[in-house]
């Protein structure tokens, strides 16, 4: 793949990813590249597709943006119809990541392109008969009612398309569902955090944005208004509802500049300035459906423009036959139109034939106006005008003064190409010349990768859940580095309350107090959220508005508090545990529930005894361990007391299967002392291409910085090199897989070396060992 089209080096058809990190799937066909990134399917999955981001753009952006996706995701389930499967949107499903462990991007369904069209092809009936697309007003009503409760589904969840209009809109041929594509570039709402949809079309952007651009947060606002607009296409044959015909000079000819001065023609109140299109049937739309378009193309400076719902409530009706509200045309079968009224698309097909027989009158009108033009040029007996030029007196031009001009203007065009391609030419050498004066260039190869946001509450969400899975994979080592990264990601955390233990107590109640279990009360839930926007890192007030939730029976949300909690702390059991019901209340695996109860249980634990908490006055001194666990078991009471009466019974069976599995954890081996390296199998000999042989044999070292969770943080050569022997350096770091040190079970960062052997257009790695620095 070439580097124009921004893929990734390794993720090309044949190439390898990872889904969640557990499962690989080889790269099949490249079906689309685009700006963000390239679209390949998956012959190991193949219901589904893989689209991988460009390199260049930021990938921690985009990675939270696609967890709030996962978490969010709206309910459009896919519609089965005689045995046909029908994705209406082509949400991500999982994210997928790289040979190295990096994010790289994520799959989503397969949608079925040979089977979809674009909405605009559908408004107007000369393209819908080309593309074999039905022309009647139903399957339009139809479609119209389709699009708005999908639309409606994403503002359920708070994500919004913002760059909403025909072309990006596609639909089944057969069914008529919507198909919604390129997800990832809406706007979407995550976690105390809105990613931007990047673009926007004039012709469909809301009338308060057309001056001052789309601010934060009026994203709604400018769905309702595109969703609008393209309704009234689909019903009025593709006809914008802000053309028509200009009374005056004063009225804007373009789209946008109509739409920022309310130029709407198509009103029950005519507007002053600006005639509908002569082939419009809004006149012949019914009442309620017009006074929704007046609505939504109000002038007035807050417009109350209707909802997604309320297009799909109102559509829904029109587009039911049990309705009523649509009857076939008694002139022609192939139209539909409003019950009561006329038949918009006979009146349409009038004005066109009269606007065509108009026009063929015309043409015949002026069908000898040019032949009477010539006759006067030249009438009998009247000589030929002579053409003056400079320098002449006035008399025509000869046969030979005619070929002197021609032969004057081909020498003119040739002198000017060759003007023209000189300074090309010149270029061309200059960029030849400056490639062979860097090919004869050293550089001393150093790269950093781009460096990551910090720690994301998407990133907590994540290892919890590659830490339950492990657990039920048996996978001991993953368990322990798994946890010791998590903790190691908190340590850099300030503490919520500075200190100040009666403060950390009283926040604590809200949570342990067994007296006090209050459900979901608007004044505290007011109170909560102010002051987790003053301090996201609130761990207790976090937990405190997951345990209101799980009372409401509303464990999606639960869990996204308590996985909040265990960002801003990861080492406070109590989040675990808040976690474990959610996951069980959400009807998840019950095995989910038990391994997050048993980490919770090894958390506490292992926290007590490092952190050795003092003992009470009068106490015995038992490291905090006893303490902790009684603290534990006051969050299970409170979280058994939160749950609806049929779950308490399993939560408390969840419990103590949970407690057995964290004695067997704890009783996990640590991790085996090693030193930090790169896997041997990935550090393959590569062939390159020789640009200056004097400097085609040799030998370097390269100097390699690995964090504890395996990445790498920098690479630097120590002698120079020639520019295509660093680019298969800068290829072969990005490819290669990292193992951290590991010291006394403790992850380590460290800085290991590879000698770099290089002869005739081959290149060759070899492990050095550790590079000598002061701690070495």
């Amino acid at each position: 793949m070439s580097k124009k089209q921004g893929v990734t080096p390794g993720l090309s058809p044949g190439g390898k990813i990872w889904l969640d990190k557990v499962r690989a799937l080889v790269l099949g066909k490249l079906i689309k590249s685009g700006g963000a990134g390239s679209v390949y399917l998956l012959p190991g999955a193949p219901a589904q597709v893989a689209k991988l981001y460009h390199p260049h753009l930021d990938r921690a952006a985009n990675r939270r943006k696609l967890e709030a996706m996962l978490e969010l995701s709206p309910e459009l389930p896919d519609q089965v119809e005689n045995g046909k499967r029908y994705v209406q949107i082509a949400w991500p499903q999982a994210a997928v990541f790289d040979g190295q462990g990096g994010f790289a991007g994520f799959v989503m369904p397969l949608l079925d392109m040979a089977q979809t069209a674009e909405l605009e092809h559908i408004m107007q009936e000369r393209q819908a008969r080309a593309a074999g697309l039905p022309t009647g007003l139903g399957p339009k009503l139809t479609l119209a009612a389709n699009l708005a409760a999908v639309i409606d589904a994403l503002h359920q969840q708070q994500h919004y398309v913002v760059d909403l209009k025909p072309v990006n809109l596609r639909f089944y041929r057969d069914s008529l569902y919507i198909a919604m594509l390129d997800c990832d570039g809406f706007s979407i709402q995550g976690h105390a955090e809105r990613f931007p949809a990047e673009q926007f079309t004039a012709d469909y952007l809301a009338p308060e944005f057309q001056r001052k651009g789309m601010p934060a947060g009026t994203e709604m606002a400018q769905d309702r208004y595109a969703l609008a607009v393209v309704i009234f296409q689909l019903l009025n044959f593709g006809i914008h509802p802000y053309s028509g015909r200009p009374g005056n000079a004063q009225v804007a000819t373009d789209i946008p500049g109509r739409i920022r001065d309310g130029c709407y023609a198509y009103g029950v109140k005519r507007h002053k300035q600006l005639a509908p299109n002569a082939t419009s049937g809004h006149a012949l739309m019914p009442p309620e459906l017009r006074a929704m378009f007046d609505r939504a193309f109000s002038p007035s400076p807050k417009p109350q423009r209707p909802s997604a719902a309320d297009w799909a409530q109102l559509l829904r009706g029109y587009a039911q036959r049990s309705g009523g509200k649509l009857v076939v045309c008694a002139v022609n079968a192939e139209h539909q139109h409003f019950a009561g009224l006329g038949c918009a698309a006979c009146a349409r097909d009038k004005v066109i034939v009269a606007a065509a027989q108009a026009s063929v009158q015309a043409q015949q009108q002026q069908i000898s106006l040019p032949r009477q033009r010539s006759a006067r040029r030249t009438a009998p007996g009247q000589a030929p005008v002579a053409i003056p030029i400079v320098g002449n007196t006035g008399r025509a031009i000869s046969g030979k003064g005619w070929g002197v001009v021609v032969l004057l203007i081909v020498l003119f065009l040739i002198g000017f190409t060759a003007w023209t391609s000189s300074p090309d030419e010149v270029k061309d050498k200059a960029s030849l010349q400056a490639q062979a004066d860097q090919a004869a260039g050293l550089e001393v190869f150093s790269w950093r990768p781009r460096k990551a946001a910090g720690f994301q509450p998407s990133d907590a969400r994540k290892a919890v859940r590659k830490l339950s899975l492990a657990i039920s994979q048996g996978d001991d080592d993953a368990v322990t580095r798994g946890l010791q990264l998590l903790y190691r990601a908190g340590e850099e955390k300030l503490s919520a309350y500075g200190g100040d233990r009666t403060q950390a107590q009283l926040r604590a109640s809200l949570l342990e107090g067994l007296g006090w279990v209050p459900g979901y009360e608007p004044a505290l839930v007011a109170s909560y959220l102010d002051l987790l926007q003053a301090n996201p890192r609130d761990h207790l007030v976090a937990a405190a508005m997951g345990r209101m939730h799980l009372s409401l029976n509303e464990p999606q949300a639960a869990r996204q508090y308590f996985e909040q909690a265990l960002w801003a702390r990861p080492t406070d059991g109590a989040a675990w545990l808040g976690i474990a019901a959610a996951a069980q209340l959400r009807g998840a695996d019950e095995r989910d529930a038990v391994n997050l109860v048993a980490l919770a249980r090894l958390t506490a634990y292992h926290h007590a005894v490092q952190n050795a908490l003092p003992a009470d006055p009068g106490e015995p001194a038992d490291n905090g361990v006893a303490r902790t666990m009684q603290r534990m078991d006051l969050t299970a009471k409170v979280l058994r007391l939160a749950q609806p009466g049929a779950y308490q019974k399993r939560w408390d069976k969840t419990l103590a299967d949970g407690a057995l599995l964290a004695q067997k954890l704890q009783a996990m081996p640590p991790l085996r002392d090693q030193v930090g390296g790169v896997q041997r199998e990935a550090m393959t000999t590569v062939d390159y291409g020789v640009l200056d042989a004097k400097h085609a044999t040799g030998e370097n070292r390269l100097i390699l910085s690995i964090a504890a969770d395996g990445s790498l943080m920098h690479a630097a050569a120590e002698l120079p090199m020639e520019p295509m022997l660093n680019k298969v350096l800068l290829d072969s770091v990005k490819r290669w897989t990292y193992l951290p040190a590991v010291q006394q079970g403790q992850l380590q960062d460290a800085k290991v070396v590879v000698l770099v052997r290089y002869r005739d257009g081959r290149v060759s790695f070899v492990p050095g060992g550790i590079a000598v620095t002061a701690e070495h």
